[in-house]
C-alpha cells in the first residue's frame, strides 16, 4: 500500500524543504510524495531535483493560472493514474508538518478508512487548534460548529473518530478508488475559496463518510496563511476591494458558486441569504468589531 501525498505550491520554496523533511517520520507505509508546482522551473524545481533519492518525490509541472483547485486537481489526476488497488491519496498544503507518524495511528485505529476521508486537527500558535473539521447545525441559517477550534489537543477527547460535514484538506486522506470513480474537485466553479469543503462534501455524497481522528495531529507554520477571514486591520476601502479577489474569503462570486454547488436545494436561498448577510457583516466592520461582537 501506498500513500500518495499531493502537495501544490507557488513561490514557497522556502517552505519545501521543511515540508519535505517532515515527512522523515512517516515509516509504516510507503509515500510518494507529488509536488504540484505552480511556477515550474523556479527555485522550488531546483530543490526537488536535490532530493531524488531521499524521498520518493515527484515535481508535477502546473502555471499559475491554476490556482488551489487546479494544482491540486492536477496532482490526483497523476496519482490516478499511477495508484495500485488499496492505495490512498493525501491532500495537504506545504505549511502544514505532520507529528510523528500520523498516517500509522489513523490506519491503525479509525474503523474501516477505505471507506471514509478522514482529517485530523492541525494546531496553530500556541498549540491551539485552527483547522478541524465542520459540522452544519443548521444548513438555512448558516450555522456551523468547528470541531475543537481554539482548544489544545488535550482538550479534545482522545484518539476519537467525531463525525463531521466537511473536512479542511490541509491533511485529508483518501482512498484512492475514489479518483477511478471521477471524484475530483471542481476547478471551473471554485478554484480558490471554499473548494476544499466542496470538495469534502461531494466526497461525502459518494460514500466517504467524513471523520476527524483526534489520535494524531500536524502543526501550521502561519506565516504563510493568506486573508484572514475577518480581516482584522483593514480599512473599509480595502475590504470593498478585496471582495472579488479569488483568495479573499468572502468573495461574492465564489461564495455564491459555493453555496450552488454544496448546500441542500430546498436551503439554497435561505442559505445564500445567510452567507451574504454575514459577508455584509465581515465587509462593513471589519476582523475587530466582528470578534467583540462575538464575545459579547
Amino acid at each position: 500500500m501506498t500513500v500518495h501525498v499531493v502537495v501544490p505550491t507557488f513561490r514557497e520554496s522556502g517552505l519545501v524543504g521543511p515540508f519535505l523533511e517532515s515527512w522523515d517520520g512517516v515509516r509504516s507505509v510507503d509515500l510518494a510524495l507529488h509536488v504540484v508546482n505552480g511556477n515550474p522551473d523556479d527555485e522550488t524545481s531546483t530543490l526537488l531535483s536535490e532530493w531524488q533519492g531521499r524521498h520518493s518525490v515527484t515535481e508535477h509541472r502546473g502555471h499559475p493560472g491554476l490556482f488551489w483547485t487546479g494544482l491540486v486537481a492536477l496532482g490526483l489526476r497523476e496519482v490516478a493514474r499511477v495508484a495500485g488497488e488499496g492505495d490512498f491519496f493525501l491532500i495537504t498544503n506545504i505549511d502544514v508538518r505532520p507529528a510523528g507518524d500520523p498516517l500509522s495511528a489513523i490506519l491503525a485505529q479509525v474503523p474501516s478508512p477505505e471507506g471514509h476521508q478522514v482529517a485530523i486537527p492541525v494546531t496553530g500558535s500556541g498549540g491551539k487548534v485552527s483547522s478541524s473539521a465542520v459540522v452544519v447545525r443548521s444548513w438555512a441559517l448558516s450555522l456551523n460548529r468547528h470541531l475543537g477550534e481554539g482548544q489544545t489537543l488535550d482538550e479534545m477527547p482522545r484518539d476519537a473518530c467525531l463525525a463531521a460535514t466537511y473536512l479542511p484538506t490541509r491533511f485529508l486522506l483518501v482512498p484512492a478508488k475514489a479518483l477511478s470513480e471521477g471524484l475530483f474537485p471542481d476547478e471551473v466553479n471554485l478554484p480558490h475559496y471554499c473548494a476544499d469543503y466542496e470538495y469534502t462534501n461531494r466526497l461525502r455524497l459518494a460514500g466517504y463518510a467524513p471523520l476527524l481522528f483526534t489520535g494524531a495531529h500536524a502543526t501550521l507554520v502561519e506565516e504563510n496563511t493568506g486573508f484572514d477571514t475577518f480581516l482584522a486591520k483593514t480599512s473599509l476601502w480595502s475590504r470593498i476591494r478585496k471582495a472579488w479577489d479569488i483568495k479573499c474569503p468572502y468573495n461574492l462570486r465564489y461564495r455564491y458558486r459555493f453555496v450552488r454547488l454544496v448546500y441542500p436545494r430546498a436551503a439554497f436561498l435561505p442559505g445564500l441569504c445567510s452567507h451574504f448577510a454575514k459577508i455584509f457583516l465581515e465587509i462593513a466592520l471589519g476582523g475587530h468589531q466582528l470578534r467583540r461582537l462575538r464575545k459579547n
